[in-house]
């Protein structure tokens, strides 16, 4: 009886009140029609529960995303023809218009081998899913900018590499030159030197990006 506090309906009932969700049985048709609704069902709805198990009958299918019900019926399908529980993220269009990431768990109820219901529960997981993919496009976005870091580093090491080449040729026909080349090899003894610094920083660069890269793709 519900009147006693530490009976198993009672306790079962104060779990379910505590959800940020709710639990269901419904028929396996296209429209996953409710038979039955326990929980905070108007949290992620915006609709009583009656709404779908009454004279009304909503389709809760039909509140599913449209890009994400194929998904939805994907994961449904193939747990139910391996008779295992499917798991699945997908948004709910709720009655306000607005979108909200949901988390379901589910089985089916068979009768030796005979499919008679779809149970489980469904638990609000918008913060958690908006979060997730708020991480998955800066992800990309830092991967994507470091790609093109690489990009770019890698064309300057290799003008550095040519510039070194070229100051080595200049000092060599500025000794040929004897005193009058002297002010000349200089110069191009210090373009040298600083060519040799920046393609060490460069490359270091370069490689730091590339392990970057790595380490994206790898997370």
């Amino acid at each position: 009886m519900l009147d006693e506090p530490n009976s198993e309906a009672a306790i079962i009932q104060s779990i379910i009140n505590r959800m940020d969700g709710f639990l269901y049985r419904c028929r396996n048709d296209k429209a996953y029609s409710m038979m039955f609704m326990a929980g905070d069902v108007r949290l992620l709805t915006g609709f009583d529960a009656g709404a779908f198990t009454g004279a009304e009958a909503r389709s809760y299918a039909a509140m599913t995303h449209p890009e994400d019900l194929d998904s939805v019926y994907a994961a449904v399908d193939a747990a139910l023809a391996g008779k295992t529980n499917w798991s699945v993220d997908y948004r709910i269009q709720r009655a306000d218009g607005s979108d909200r990431w949901v988390h379901e768990i589910g089985g089916g109820v068979y009768q030796g081998d005979e499919l008679l219901y779809l149970e489980g529960v469904v638990i609000d997981s918008d913060r958690a899913k908006r979060d997730e993919l708020h991480n998955v496009e800066m992800l990309a976005a830092i991967s994507e900018k470091a790609r093109l870091l690489l990009c770019n580093t890698v064309p300057i090491v290799e003008v550095l590499r040519t510039l070194r080449i070229l100051a080595i040729n200049a000092r060599l026909e500025a000794g040929r030159a004897g005193p009058t080349g002297a002010s000349f090899g200089f110069v191009a003894h210090e373009v040298s030197r600083l060519a040799e610094e920046t393609s060490v920083l460069a490359e270091r660069i370069a490689t730091v990006t590339g392990q970057l890269q790595d380490l994206l793709k790898t997370g």
